[in-house]
């Protein structure tokens, strides 16, 4: 196991924390593309987290989504969402491939078809690129 950089597995959880607590006491209709927009917003967070070595629990993380979203969209959904906004493990250095690897791997053993999912996604962006 990596050691936390800068403790910043203390200002994930406030953040995700914030996060939720605003989707819950959203004033208007919550809707999956609100929960979704947010999840995207949150990429750059995510990506911090694997840079600063934070195995955060996805699965926990899209259940505390789901609940603030008062259940209108299932964790599972929520789950691939957050996959979805992950780097391409291509551009990360080695200990973020490993923190990367140990996130998809949650989803994969609770949901199956993550990695595939993911594959996919990276296949396309490489295509993209070239």
């Amino acid at each position: 196991m990596l050691p936390v950089k800068d403790s910043y597995d203390e200002i994930f959880k406030i953040e995700m924390d914030g996060w939720c607590y605003g989707i819950s006491n959203y004033p208007g209709e919550i809707f999956p593309g609100l929960v979704h927009r947010v999840i995207k917003e949150l990429g750059p967070s995510f990506r911090e987290a694997i840079e600063h070595n934070v195995v955060f629990n996805v699965i926990e993380t899209a259940q505390k989504f789901s609940k603030a979203a008062k259940y209108l969209i299932n964790d599972k959904e929520i789950a691939f969402s957050i996959l979805s906004t992950l780097p391409n493990p291509s551009v990360l250095d080695e200990d973020g491939q490993f923190i990367m690897a140990q996130l998809i791997d949650q989803v994969e053993r609770a949901y199956g078809g993550a990695l595939e999912r993911l594959q996919k996604k990276w296949g396309w962006e490489r295509r993209q690129a070239a």
